[in-house]
């Protein structure tokens, strides 16, 4: 099951179909909400990020475009206002927190010595991302399958910042 969560994850970073089927509507649940509020703030703080509130407004935009994916298996970043983090995988077999903690994962490949974007390493930058105030997340469902778009505002990975804003454990810059 992992592997296939795995795949999905990266096959995020280069877009396309997820499967060909209707979507399945469902909306993040308050202990949805109160989890990837948790595992985000306990990721952050480790990198001495504060905690990040949970936006309605955000949510809607993140709830709308997991809609918008699941209409038609698609599994691609909107282009919002907002920085985005994605994650697909069966329905019922991973926990918020481990969608989460597969996005902060990355951090083993990110180099702080020489910080800036990299496709192998931006979920977990946005995830650490100090400037980042106010996340909301949207789910919905395709074919067994569970989609999971996080919003964060203001936006991360922004070029020329991350210096700044993504802290290694000891929260020296």
């Amino acid at each position: 099951m992992f592997a296939r969560a795995a795949l999905l994850l990266a096959f995020a970073l280069v877009g396309g179909p997820l499967a060909s089927a209707g979507p399945a509507p469902y909306a993040a649940t308050a202990a949805d909400q109160a989890d990837l509020l948790a595992a985000h703030s306990a990721h952050r703080a480790r990198h001495c990020a504060p905690a990040l509130i949970w936006s309605n407004d955000v949510a809607r935009v993140a709830q709308a475009w997991a809609d918008r994916l699941a209409r038609d298996c698609s599994f691609q970043h909107s282009g919002s206002k907002y920085g985005e983090n994605l994650w697909a995988g069966t329905d019922g077999a991973f926990s918020t927190r481990q969608v989460v903690g597969s996005w902060y994962g990355e951090v083993a490949k990110y180099d702080f010595k020489r910080p800036g974007f990299s496709m192998s390493t931006g979920h977990f930058t946005q995830v650490v991302w100090v400037a980042t105030k106010r996340l909301g997340c949207g789910t919905a469902t395709c074919k067994g399958n569970r989609i999971w778009v996080c919003s964060y505002d203001p936006p991360g990975n922004v070029e020329g910042q991350f210096k700044e804003n993504v802290l290694p454990t000891s929260c020296k810059r």
